[in-house]
């Protein structure tokens, strides 16, 4: 079974139920990834998408993932070309701690300034670590050879 509806915010809702497994999974698909960024912002997306996860108004550095494996459960993030994507799944009996967790990521990041700091090393370092992986580099090259303009052509070295 499967229901779509928009909150009043024009937010867009799906539903998607299951009983393959006791679990949830809830997810925040924002609609911008590395393709969208200008030249002067590029990795923004990805680099936003870490800073979530490093406090809201309701938790400090380190408490988000606290609450949700301490719940049994995961979660994660990743960019890509035209979306953000965060998720969180857990046992269904702590459906409430997903969408509580999601919903403060999304709305209230706060942004700690040393936290930003903290966390450009983390992402450099990712991009260093895509460097050196084949497949990383296979990606970014074909991407840089077959879209000859922005968009898509410099999106792989981001992600």
């Amino acid at each position: 079974m499967s229901k779509k509806f928009q909150l009043k915010n024009g937010m867009k809702v799906l539903l998607l139920e299951s009983h393959k497994s006791p679990v949830v999974s809830v997810q925040m698909w924002v609609k911008t990834g590395s393709a969208d960024e200008k030249k002067t912002e590029e990795g923004i997306s990805h680099f936003i998408e870490h800073l979530v996860f490093k406090g809201t108004r309701k938790y400090k550095v380190g408490e988000i993932a606290a609450t949700v494996e301490g719940s049994g459960g995961e979660l994660n993030a990743y960019t890509s070309f035209d979306q953000t994507v965060f998720y969180v799944t857990i046992s269904k009996q702590f459906s409430d701690v997903a969408l509580d967790v999601i919903s403060e990521m999304m709305g209230y990041p706060t942004f700690d300034p040393q936290e930003i700091d903290n966390e450009r090393e983390v992402v450099l370092e990712e991009i260093k670590r895509g460097q050196d992986s084949p497949g990383r580099r296979a990606s970014q090259l074909l991407f840089t050879n077959v879209f000859q303009k922005k968009p898509l052509r410099n999106s792989g070295d981001w992600l």
